[in-house]
């Protein structure tokens, strides 16, 4: 083997030798798919406008940026038009290109293509070409710079620069457009780069009537019409995927085309997924698990990432790998995979939702390893790895299909009520599972505790009242979500050898207590509930590394709770964003109330923390609240004993939002910069008189 090797190697480098005698260079041919789209995609700044439709008012408010007075001093201004394959960034490019009053402004305007160029030297190439038709092969990076430099000298020019996609004189102008928003915020210089939007579904069905009918002859084909009307439901109002399947429908000669085939889309959207790391193409094609118009949590597609292996971690630290998992996702929101973002009072992104063709995308991408169906009537096979199953009936057998998955690591039960007998099978079954989630489960059997490469388990909303002793078992779970298990008792006392767990739900359960020894659950990262009762303090809390959302809720005096709650070291805990007090003693007096406020002030809030709730009983805000610089929201509930003073607010310098309900009245003082204030019983302050058009209703998620 090694001579056929050292063979093998000699006749290549005499293939090197001739090579270079004859000065050949390699290159790629439209052979190759990849670099056919590409050639494919080519652009040129001509675009027929009677065919754009619902791009105008766009296209006027580039050109108004492009005239703006207050760019006009500065030597060159790039302007970046963003969104996905098939929007219309260039044909909007185009548009403003060809705009006379541009034209006008402008000595000149050239257009260059640079779709797969990462050289910088090439693409300095094309711009000395476009503006002077003169050839860079053989001119040095520097040479081709000065020649570029007297091109534009003296000259006010608009440079559009078609499809970029490589991340890493006074007046004249650069239009990029780009699919990513991290290239947009690299060579943009304008405040914020102009996002494309979708058509609307008027919009889209114009654009339809222009390319496939005459003028008037819509009424004379009302078959065509409304197979137009299913073409277009089936594009998404993406305006390159209408002009793509009207094309596969004309080609087709109307009898035999395919409404729903968007091979011609695909391969302009396949682009964007293409550019992704390997790591992120596993996770883009993970969402095909989901229905579509599904709305995601982004920390539970973080997790489920996460279970799967997916999540590169850094091992300098316990949390990098949640941090990793964030910018993932991240990452493919600025390159938006994803859409319809919602963010709550602390402007953190907690949903958003995928557009139907990047979901068709995702489905393609994912060759059969996932599926998402209705009922148990599919047929699954034995390439299938991840399954999400919704419906409304009884599963009261495991679907014989879905037994040929016997490497299944994915199991989503959404709607299935379950049988007791039906769970042990899957759980016998399956033993490759990283990711279960049922709400319907009633009883949970010991035999879990054979799915030793489980990691994640979402039973969050089931009937369950007890967790047996066999998830003790589960050495690699990384997450374990019960909230809203209303009837769930308590947790299992053997809770703490999780060791590897860092994510813990438990908000909505009735239990009053935590397990014994709590503090000893030094991987947790993420808690939602702590209860303050016989068998933990504030103290447990000392040694755990908490982020994001925390309610502590105080249901049991303890009598050394002062000296607990400064051991809790909640100061240092600089990742937790939102805390939540919940002071509610059952069957102990109200003086009680007061001893709250001694507690709250003894815990040394976190210094980053943007969200405070504080809920029942509470008497004073004092010194406790004073000093959080990027307290965006307060909320005070049902504790009609409070005292508040402008003094309260010293300090709350980044105060956004105020909600008061049964409390005693504020003096209306000392606010600062409060935008909107909300309040079922405090109507005599007169900030919220001035701003009663904009009352604030605050939601939590």
């Amino acid at each position: 083997m090694a001579k056929k090797i050292k063979s093998i190697r000699k006749e290549l480098d005499d293939i090197k030798l001739k090579m270079d005698g004859l000065n050949l260079r390699v290159c790629l041919t439209d052979r190759d798919p990849l670099n056919r789209l590409v050639l494919e995609r080519e652009t040129i700044s001509y675009v027929k406008v009677d065919s754009v439709i619902g791009r105008e008012s766009e296209k006027n408010k580039i050109i108004d940026i492009l005239f703006d007075p207050k760019y006009a001093e500065e030597i060159i201004s790039v302007i970046p038009i963003v969104g996905f394959g098939g929007l219309g960034k260039t044909t909007l490019a185009q548009l403003v290109s060809n705009d006379e009053r541009v034209k006008k402004h402008f000595d000149f305007a050239k257009w260059v293509c640079v779709p797969e160029v990462n050289d910088q030297k090439e693409v300095l190439g094309k711009i000395l070409k476009a503006l002077s038709d003169m050839s860079y092969d053989d001119l040095m990076m520097e040479q081709i710079q000065s020649r570029i430099r007297v091109a534009v000298k003296e000259k006010r020019f608009l440079l559009v620069l078609d499809d970029i996609w490589d991340e890493s004189n006074r007046g004249s102008k650069i239009v990029v457009t780009t699919r990513s928003d991290v290239v947009a915020s690299v060579v943009g210089t304008v405040p914020e780069a102009y996002k494309l939007g979708l058509l609307t579904p008027e919009e889209s069905w114009t654009l339809f009537r222009i390319l496939a009918f005459k003028k008037g002859q819509e009424e004379d084909n009302l078959t065509l019409a409304q197979i137009g009307k299913e073409i277009v439901g089936n594009c998404g109002n993406v305006p390159l995927a209408i002009r793509k399947e009207w094309e596969l429908f004309r080609d087709a000669q109307l009898s035999k085309a395919k409404l729903v085939d968007l091979g011609n889309i695909m391969p302009v959207l396949k682009l964007s997924y293409d550019y992704l790391p390997s790591a992120l193409k596993q996770c883009f094609a993970y969402c095909s698990l989901f229905p579509k118009d599904y709305e995601f949590k982004n920390t539970e597609l973080v997790r489920l990432w996460m279970a799967q292996g997916y999540v590169e971690p850094l091992k300098e630290s316990l949390g990098m790998e949640e941090d990793v998992a964030d910018q993932y996702f991240l990452e493919l929101l600025r390159r938006n995979f994803f859409q319809d973002v919602k963010e709550n009072v602390t402007n953190d992104i907690i949903r958003c939702k995928m557009h139907d063709l990047v979901h068709d995308l995702a489905q393609h991408v994912a060759g059969g390893e996932s599926i998402v169906v209705k009922g148990t009537a599919a047929q699954f096979t034995n390439r299938l790895v991840h399954a999400n199953l919704c419906g409304g009936e009884m599963l009261s057998e495991v679907p014989q299909s879905l037994l040929v998955a016997r490497n299944l690591r994915s199991l989503l039960l959404k709607g299935f009520s379950i049988s007791s007998s039906t769970i042990k099978e899957l759980f016998l079954k399956f033993g490759s599972l990283r990711a279960l989630e049922s709400c319907s489960i009633e009883i949970v059997p010991e035999s879990i505790g054979r799915l030793r490469h489980l990691r994640y388990l979402n039973l969050s909303g089931s009937p369950i009242e007890f967790l047996p002793s066999g998830i003790t078992k589960l050495d690699n779970l990384k997450t374990l979500d019960v909230n809203y298990c209303r009837r769930l008792k308590e947790l299992p006392r053997g809770l703490t050898k999780l060791s590897n767990l860092t994510q813990l739900g438990t908000r909505g359960c009735p239990f009053t207590d935590l397990t014994p020894n709590f503090g000893r659950m030094k991987s947790l990262l993420v808690l939602n509930r702590f209860i303050v009762g016989q068998n933990n303090g504030l103290d447990a809390l000392a040694d755990l590394n908490l982020r994001g959302k925390l309610e502590i809720v105080c249901l049991r005096r303890r009598i050394n709770a002062v000296l607990e709650a400064r051991v809790a070291n909640l100061i240092e805990k600089k990742q937790l964003v939102s805390l939540s007090f919940h002071f509610e003693h059952h069957g102990e007096p109200a003086a009680v109330a007061t001893r709250d406020d001694e507690l709250l002030n003894s815990l040394q809030l976190p210094p980053n923390l943007k969200d405070l709730q504080c809920l029942r009983n509470l008497a004073a805000l004092r010194q406790h609240i004073s000093g959080l610089s990027q307290l965006h929201s307060l909320s005070i509930i049902d504790c009609p004993k409070l005292t508040v003073s402008s003094q309260s607010f010293h300090g709350l310098a980044s105060l956004k939002s105020l909600l008061e309900n049964r409390c005693q009245q504020p003096d209306g003082q000392g606010y600062v910069s409060v935008r909107f204030v909300a309040s079922a019983l405090c109507r005599r302050v007169t900030d919220i008189v001035a701003m009663r058009k904009n009352i604030y209703t605050k939601g939590y998620d």
